[in-house]
């Protein structure tokens, strides 16, 4: 093994990782995703809350309590990328020694002129409403939030460089001289991208972040074989590691396969007759083991690391990640811009698609006739999908595989940390 972390292979990861880290943009992106850790572990403790009692019967998710507990996961993860676009401006704007809140707040400001349109609504008794339209404010407008965040702030800082901006008198108290200084590459940015917003919802009639999402889902329609499920997932995966909501973004092309495949055998069902196999039923085996990236192995791997930030990210990430909620796992580590981790998070749910390709085969693993969309625990919804208790093996196996795949990666990062660590005590 220690031959293995020496190879030029896991050399060649570790220096792409360190230059990557090197990078302001990447880093900021890196540093914003951990600072909106806590958002993240908010709205994951009380989704978790609200779901638990609906197995037991407590409550279904029809009723009043259910809806109450879910407000704040509607408002954290259900505005991720509004916090997102706030934190890697910061942490950008930081990086490049510029006033880090003011411009943190504008581009906060242009996701939302962006991302969330106002829009008003006809109501049942006859009056309307007016408001913001939030299905874009969620993950599915996590890549947009990162494109903006980085470019007003790099307009910003153009604008700062060749003093395109509004320079008041010394006497005039700070605040207000950050103010009208960012006044100019505010005007700059807001005119390029609600322009560019604009074109999106009256030409295209979509949001700039869905044009971002159908853009990139738009080739892989087509791809529901086996090689082309596997690449769907490994576009996915990748795309998770460049902080796209990479399920989210194939899940749009393969939502009217998925459904007619387990349509079709619902009917089966009905008559008495066989279950049929169709690949698009292996999509769910990217996420089945602690949430896309199958990262409840990393997460369990890291509550024994030597690295107290591994540690403390695991013990955060390891009961989500029972749940098959993989942020706090994804964002903390991270794993998203993170090299080391990013390979085996891309690598490991495709073995594991092909061991379980075969079980389908061999007929051990049965097809799916019912649609369960709740976040479950681990091997639930593989068994509420098929009532065949042989499915709970899959994110069994799915664990192995993780844990194999993941392991002589994690021993790197873990290393490459505890020397951070200990070096940062040393100085200390």
């Amino acid at each position: 093994m220690s031959n293995l972390y020496e190879s030029k292979f896991m050399q060649k990861v570790k220096s792409i990782g360190e230059k990557c880290a090197g990078n302001k943009a990447i880093a900021a992106v890196s540093a914003g995703m951990m600072m909106a850790m806590g958002i993240i572990l908010i709205g994951a403790i009380f989704q978790l809350i609200a779901i638990i009692p609906t197995f037991f019967g407590a409550w279904t998710t029809d009723d009043a309590i259910y809806n109450i507990l879910l407000v704040p996961y509607d408002l954290s993860m259900g505005l991720i990328s509004v916090y997102m676009a706030f934190t890697i401006a910061y942490s950008y704007a930081k990086s490049l020694k510029m006033q880090a809140l003011t411009n943190a707040l504008n581009a906060m400001l242009i996701f939302l002129i962006v991302a969330g349109p106002i829009k008003t609504v006809e109501l049942a008794d006859g009056s309307s409403f007016t408001g913001i339209d939030n299905s874009c404010l969620g993950a599915v407008g996590m890549f947009t939030a990162i494109i903006i965040s980085l470019c007003t702030v790099k307009m910003a800082h153009f604008c700062e460089k060749h003093h395109l901006m509004i320079k008041m008198p010394d006497v005039v108290p700070k605040f207000l001289q950050d103010t009208f200084a960012s006044l100019i590459p505010l005007v700059i940015n807001i005119a390029i991208w609600h322009t560019i917003g604009s074109i999106c919802l009256n030409v295209m009639t979509i949001s700039l972040p869905y044009a971002i999402s159908y853009l990139l889902s738009a080739p892989l329609g087509a791809l529901t074989s086996v090689p082309g499920i596997i690449i769907v997932v490994l576009v996915a995966n990748v795309l998770w590691t460049f902080g796209i909501h990479g399920t989210m973004v194939v899940y749009i092309a393969i939502m009217a396969p998925l459904m007619e495949y387990i349509a079709n055998n619902a009917e089966h069902v009905s008559k008495g007759e066989a279950l049929v196999f169709v690949p698009v039923a292996l999509f769910g085996i990217m996420n089945c083991c602690g949430g896309t990236g199958n990262t409840l192995a990393l997460c369990v791997m890291g509550l024994f690391s030597k690295s107290e930030q591994i540690k403390a990210v695991s013990k955060a990430a390891v009961v989500p990640g029972i749940f098959n909620i993989n942020e706090p796992a994804t964002f903390g580590y991270p794993i998203m811009y993170n090299p080391t981790l990013a390979i085996p998070f891309v690598i490991n749910p495709l073995i594991t698609m092909i061991i379980c390709y075969f079980g389908y085969m061999v007929g051990f693993f049965k097809p799916a006739f019912t649609m369960i969309t709740a976040t479950l625990p681990v091997g639930v919804s593989p068994y509420l999908c098929t009532l065949s208790w042989t499915n709970i093996l899959i994110p069994v196996i799915a664990f192995i595989v993780a844990w194999v795949v993941y392991r002589p990666f994690f021993k790197v990062y873990e290393r490459d940390l505890i020397a951070k660590e200990q070096e940062a005590k040393e100085v200390a």
